[in-house]
């Protein structure tokens, strides 16, 4: 599996309403798309205290079940039509070693993001976390963890970005796909039939 995350970093005076009200009227939209597991609709403001964000932002973070699912939703007419509001991102991929059950998700409303350096010559064999998602970019010997809570933890890792989770997409999975979501499971699925909308 693959997650994929972008964000768009927005002016401090930006009224960050607008953003919520535009999570609100498409989140939606995005339940069932074909291969994704979920897609969480992230965003922070940079003046708001309980939440630390150091800039006003949204960014959307997704787990996508094949490279081609990905795919048919980047060359989706929902996709162009972000970019033409929000510009063309940056977009950062991970393969996934794990990620967690849709039934964990069901109350999560803060998301934290945690990037971290792989030590050159450490064991990958030895990687492991207790976050509920993790993942790396081998590109960028980057190491991945993400976790979805329903409120923020007593501590935050330094370094982590931190997000509301303004709506949670649940999309559908090919019938490949095995419950455990581990890691290897699902890379090779069968091609969708088309970009749906």
């Amino acid at each position: 599996m693959i997650a994929m995350h972008y964000r768009f970093t927005l002016p401090a005076d930006y009224d960050m309403a607008l953003i919520e009200q535009r999570i609100a009227s498409n989140g939606a939209k995005l339940d069932g798309f074909p291969g994704l597991l979920f897609k969480a609709y992230l965003y922070g403001r940079h003046d708001e205290v309980a939440l630390p964000c150091r800039e006003n932002r949204y960014a959307p973070f997704y787990v996508w079940q094949s490279a081609w699912a990905m795919h048919s939703f980047l060359a989706s007419e929902g996709f162009a039509a972000l970019t033409k509001q929000f510009g063309w991102p940056h977009i950062e991929t991970w393969h996934l070693l794990s990620a967690p059950q849709m039934e964990a998700l069901d109350q999560a409303r803060v998301a934290i993001l945690r990037r971290t350096r792989i030590t050159p010559h450490c064991s990958l064999a030895e990687l492991h976390t207790g976050a509920m998602l993790s993942g790396w970019d081998l590109s960028r010997w980057q190491w991945l963890e993400v976790d979805l809570l329903a409120s923020l933890p007593q501590a935050i890792p330094a370094g982590a970005d931190v997000y509301h989770i303004g709506y949670l997409a649940r999309g559908a999975l090919h019938p490949e796909q095995v419950d455990g979501l581990h890691p290897a499971v699902i890379l090779g699925a069968a091609p969708m039939p088309g970009a749906p909308r």
